[in-house]
């Protein structure tokens, strides 16, 4: 599929380019993994996408005769803590199912087993598994402050110490002493949800999932700006598809904010990934597959890739394909305005 992008009003999909300092990360995040059949068919997926709510609807048929078990997959983004300049905003922090997520099967909600496991990661490297450490001392996994900072104010300063030393917290100075203080989590966790999943003979089975996306954010516009190097103007085009008429509403939007000079109102950039080359272990195409992308604020530019696009409400864009083999993740970009406080 060859993404095209939409003009003004759009939205557009993208992943997490180079980004100013004011700024937070997205995580990519997808829908769920059958272990590798041919028993079972995707008959279709409908994936509604916006900022608040990400939700995956799948018809699955079982090709046999029989009743087919197996187990299906869903994979949390890997969620690096990186210290004190993390960036990364979850909706939330406090908790093991930092993004909300959700499975319903047939109607009634189906609960999956959570696996988490907790890596020092460096470039290089091979990774270093500090679970077991971790859970040792009681300290959460997600890698937040605010999940970590009372249960390490709870060791000593022995082992606060220990663990700035290994590069698993960043004190933030290079003279720490072990005493009581914001501590950044320097480990990355990776999750998932799974389920050992029944498909009944002669049926269809419906599966649901939601969640709340980890959505990036820039606080100030560099699409649009006169002083775009090559590279860069190259980078929006290939990953957002953002042709010429997208690029002029850009560089209007950039130039009614310079003029401005942010006294009445702001523009920021939002950046969503959807992860969907990462399934299809199921027999055969998703026979039916249909996006709909949900900018939620008619005044947004927009501009997403995909051909036969429908606008559908003054908020929402549909796309239709039959028989869908996807090449390409989904990446979204959209161009925000707000009045200042």
């Amino acid at each position: 599929m060859r993404f095209i992008p939409f003009a003004c009003g759009t939205l557009l999909l993208l992943s997490t380019p180079v980004l100013a300092d004011d700024s937070s990360a997205t995580l990519g995040t997808g829908g769920l993994v059958l272990q590798k059949t041919d028993k079972i068919a995707l008959v279709s997926e409908e994936l509604y996408l916006s900022t608040t709510l990400i939700r995956i609807s799948y018809r699955f048929r079982n090709l046999t005769n029989a009743d087919y078990s197996t187990t299906i997959a869903f994979p949390m983004p890997a969620f690096p803590g990186g210290g004190s300049n993390s960036t990364t905003v979850v909706p939330d922090p406090a908790s093991d199912n930092f993004m909300k997520f959700q499975t319903i099967v047939d109607g009634r909600p189906a609960p999956s087993q959570l696996e988490q496991r907790a890596f020092l990661t460096v470039n290089g490297k091979a990774d270093v598994e500090i679970t077991d450490k971790l859970k040792a001392l009681h300290i959460p996994l997600v890698p937040t402050s605010d999940a970590t900072e009372a249960a390490i104010r709870r060791l000593t300063d022995v082992q606060r110490k220990d663990l700035a030393n290994a590069n698993i917290l960043d004190p933030g100075s290079d003279d720490y002493n072990g005493q009581p203080a914001t501590l950044y989590p320097l480990w990355t966790l990776q999750s998932r949800y799974w389920r050992n999943q029944t498909f009944p003979k002669g049926k269809d089975l419906i599966v649901q999932q939601s969640y709340v996306p980890v959505v990036g954010s820039q606080s100030s516009l560099s699409i649009g700006s006169p002083d775009m190097d090559r590279d860069r103007l190259n980078f929006y085009r290939e990953t957002f598809c953002t042709d010429e008429t997208f690029m002029k509403a850009a560089r209007g939007l950039y130039k009614k904010v310079a003029d401005d000079n942010a006294t009445t109102f702001q523009a920021f950039e939002q950046y969503l990934s959807y992860v969907i080359t990462s399934g299809g272990n199921w027999a055969g195409p998703i026979g039916d597959f249909k996006l709909i992308v949900d900018k939620a604020d008619p005044k947004m530019l927009v501009s997403f890739c995909g051909n036969g696009v429908k606008k559908i409400s003054p908020t929402q864009f549909e796309l239709d394909i039959k028989n869908y083999e996807p090449d390409r993740d989904i990446d979204v970009l959209l161009l925000k305005t707000m009045p200042v406080q």
